[in-house]
């Protein structure tokens, strides 16, 4: 089953991810090789949803980036702010010169952001391009000319994201990502070549299962954060904590409101911040101070342990079953159960419940995610099943589907006890079966000692569907609390 992309639900671009495949893997090297110098093992067949900071890069232990592409960074901005600040209107000389070096074409070699890795780099809209730069023009005006503006963006604009200006960043510093990705492969005797796509520097290349051919760069591990930003503001809150003005400032903006959505919290920011040049400098330092690239240790989203898994061993996930696959759906539910029910034994009877926590708190839903499907795909490869686990990777919640030709569907969607379980079993695991036209489903509840009467209610509607003898989706739970270590156990 190829990966393929196109598929959009609730507006939400999926892209779909099957045959995970590793640079590491694709090219043959120790993984460790890319460990030892400080880079990211990419995947080749799907982005990792990580971004490029540019307030990290001068904090980078390699020195290419934090001395050579640090200074490009700011000299590159501090251009574009020279325009901004000598334009009189929008439309005139300076401000399009200004939007012809603000290019927000995506870059397509890095394999970070959302989607599929072996799609072309694609335009942004031109409104958010000038939404940025009406914003820059605000603050020059304010008095500041800090080029690393430009990294604060994402907090003050609600439609521009960090993958936003992590792709900005990849484009301005890409001389440095290929002279960094060079050294480094032709250290291994990686072949690498000149392309289009990489017309200066020679680069490693990988062609697609579409036959669609692409130079890769690789990416320092301590440049990166999580994507979206919007789901963990805790660097956010440090910076605007470090400051009393801001701090009282957004405090008052968001006092009535009870539960503010990530527009609302934007826009405190940015009105507090923009009161004068003193306070959005503050802000801008304090950023930098408490910003912090995506730790391998606490692993927040599962991307370290997703990797650990698909490199294991084979006989890791061998079964004493056979499994005939052209047979039907009823064979595809059996290696869909026994998949399942061999992560449920590793989170509930081994260490893996380990690698869904973080500072005694559940890890987000998605680390669960990525590691079911490491599991479930090891286990079709080592039981040669020819179907493998395909994953949307969009923005939103994963989710999985097996098939074996048109007819033979099954779907699996996995909430934690915490979430949204009974409307993501009444409804959202029945908009994405009718939208793939499957009636087979399996709804995967991670219970983290919080589910209480959900797990009730959702076995009531299903025996309620089945009663009316209307199809009704398989319930799973998995013990997913803290538990002693299994080596301590008796």
């Amino acid at each position: 089953m190829k990966p393929n992309i196109g598929l959009s639900w609730f507006g939400v671009q999926m892209a779909s991810f099957s045959n995970p495949l590793l640079f590491s893997a694709h090219f043959k090297i120790p993984e460790e090789e890319l460990e030892r110098v400080g880079l990211i093992d990419p995947f080749l067949t799907v982005d990792t949803q990580l971004f490029i900071d540019p307030i990290l890069l001068e904090k980078s232990a390699i020195k290419i980036i934090s001395d050579d592409a640090y200074e490009a960074f700011r000299k590159h901005f501090e251009n574009v702010i020279r325009l901004l600040a000598i334009s009189k209107r929008e439309g005139d000389v300076a401000w399009r010169s200004a939007q012809r070096l603000f290019s927000l074409r995506e870059a397509p070699a890095n394999g970070l952001g959302y989607g599929k890795s072996d799609r072309p780099g694609t335009s942004r809209p031109e409104e958010v391009r000038d939404a940025i730069l009406r914003t820059t023009k605000e603050v020059i005006e304010l008095g500041s000319r800090d080029p690393e503006m430009i990294s604060l963006m994402g907090f003050f604009e609600e439609q521009v994201g960090p993958d936003t200006i992590s792709d900005l960043t990849s484009r301005v510093i890409e001389p440095q990502l290929a002279k960094l990705t060079n050294d480094f492969c032709a250290h291994l005797g990686i072949p690498m070549k000149i392309s289009d796509a990489s017309p200066d520097i020679p680069l490693p290349h990988y062609t697609s299962t579409s036959g669609k051919e692409r130079a890769i760069v690789l990416v320092p591990a301590d440049i990166v954060r999580e994507l979206p930003v919007a789901n963990d503001w805790s660097d956010v809150d440090a910076a605007i904590n470090a400051n009393a003005a801001i701090r009282a400032r957004v405090n008052q903006l968001l006092a009535s409101i009870a539960r503010p959505t990530v527009a609302d919290r934007k826009d405190a920011i940015r009105e507090a911040a923009f009161q004068s040049k003193e306070l959005f400098e503050t802000f801008i330092a304090a950023m930098k101070e408490h910003a912090t690239y995506y730790d391998p240790n606490s692993d927040a989203l599962g991307y370290y342990k997703l990797k650990e898994i698909l490199r294991s061993k084979e006989d890791d996930f061998k079964s004493d079953r056979i499994y005939e696959v052209e047979k039907g759906i009823a064979e595809i539910k059996r290696v869909v159960n026994d998949a399942m029910e061999m992560f449920k034994h590793h989170v509930e009877k081994g260490n893996l419940w380990e690698a869904l926590w973080i500072n005694g708190r559940p890890k987000k839903e998605r680390a669960a995610q990525l590691i079911y499907f490491a599991i479930s795909d090891c286990f079709c490869k080592a039981n040669n099943v020819d179907i493998s686990p395909e994953a949307n990777m969009g923005g939103g919640p994963i989710d999985f589907k097996y098939s074996k030709g048109y007819d033979a569907r099954v779907l699996v969607e996995m909430k934690r006890s915490s979430g949204t379980v009974v409307h993501g079993y009444e409804k959202q695991l029945e908009i994405y079966k009718d939208a793939s036209r499957t009636n087979h489903g399996v709804f995967v509840v991670l219970d983290y000692g919080d589910l209480g009467e959900k797990l009730t209610a959702i076995q009531a509607m299903r025996n309620e569907r089945l009663k009316r003898g209307e199809p009704a989706s398989d319930i799973v739970v998995v013990d997913a609390t803290q538990k002693v270590s299994a080596s301590k156990r008796k």
